[in-house]
């Protein structure tokens, strides 16, 4: 989706899905379009465009042990009903493994993720960092998510975040506001717009990300740049084709991590594929 929403990895082949037997007759709020991308810029990092009832796609990377997959479902409406994702990387020693599930609930949103970090050693593998956490998303009288609790163990130590969420006028996402107990959660993202009324750069402590569309309003591209207190890390998404909607379906990804005592270059692509409501 837009702004390499769903960080995927290899192309997975679309199989049917079948409509809702009573979706033509469901009437969809008028700001429903304005209330789906923030909600969805919170629960999946972006937005895309048109009616789309499901994504499927995914990322390898070209020069290490890297991938992803994701497939997400939405209703007629575009309101998402469920996303399944899934991400591992072996680097230098090191192996992360992600994943995430959310689906609908009353109220708003459920989600289950898991996060390990692996060392491999002299044919050992050792789990430095796990953390297990559930996070809820809570639907306001607009219909946009106005908070988000997680409740989660970091090496089997309990813990909580929460965060609260801050619109316009115009019921777009403008700020996230997290505390708790991981210092890494903590933090203030602020949204932004361009004059078009495309979703153009979001920006924390760590850093900011920007993205590019054309005149056409199709997506053209990312780039960001991320502190750590060890490095710094550049990222540039380039499209290299779009579906008639205007979604980004095959991209190329560059990074370069800056270390103390050394620079890391990667490179990676993603596909993605698009089913959309009639």
């Amino acid at each position: 989706m837009h702004n390499g929403i769903y960080g995927l990895a290899v192309l997975i082949l679309l199989t049917g899905f079948a409509a809702h037997a009573e979706s033509g007759e469901k009437t969809c709020p008028a700001a429903g379009k304005r209330i789906n991308d923030s909600n969805n810029l919170i629960m999946l990092s972006g937005t895309a465009k048109g009616n789309i009832r499901m994504v499927v796609g995914g990322m390898v990377g070209k020069d290490l042990d890297e991938q992803a997959r994701s497939s997400i479902r939405f209703d007629v409406c575009g309101v998402l009903d469920e996303e399944a994702y899934d991400y591992h990387k072996t680097e230098n020693g090191l192996t992360l493994n992600m994943s995430n599930h959310i689906v609908r609930a009353d109220g708003g949103w459920d989600s289950v993720y898991d996060i390990a970090i692996i060392v491999n050693r002299n044919g050992q593998q050792r789990l430095v960092n796990h953390k297990q956490g559930k996070t809820r998303f809570f639907l306001g009288k607009h219909g946009v998510i106005t908070s988000a609790t997680d409740a989660f163990t970091i090496d089997g130590e309990p813990g909580f975040t929460t965060t609260i969420y801050s619109y316009d006028k115009q019921l777009r996402l403008v700020q996230g506001t997290a505390r708790g107990s991981d210092p890494l959660s903590n933090d203030l993202v602020e949204y932004a717009y361009d004059k078009n009324g495309f979703f153009s750069s979001s920006a924390s402590s760590n850093g900011k990300t920007t993205y590019q569309y054309d005149a056409q309003g199709r997506e053209k591209g990312s780039y960001s740049i991320s502190r750590t207190a060890i490095s710094q890390n550049s990222k540039r998404e380039e499209c290299q084709r779009n579906d008639a909607v205007g979604n980004c379906i095959l991209s190329y990804g560059r990074e370069t991590e800056i270390l103390p005592k050394a620079i890391i270059h990667r490179h990676r692509s993603t596909a993605t594929q698009y089913q959309y409501w009639p």
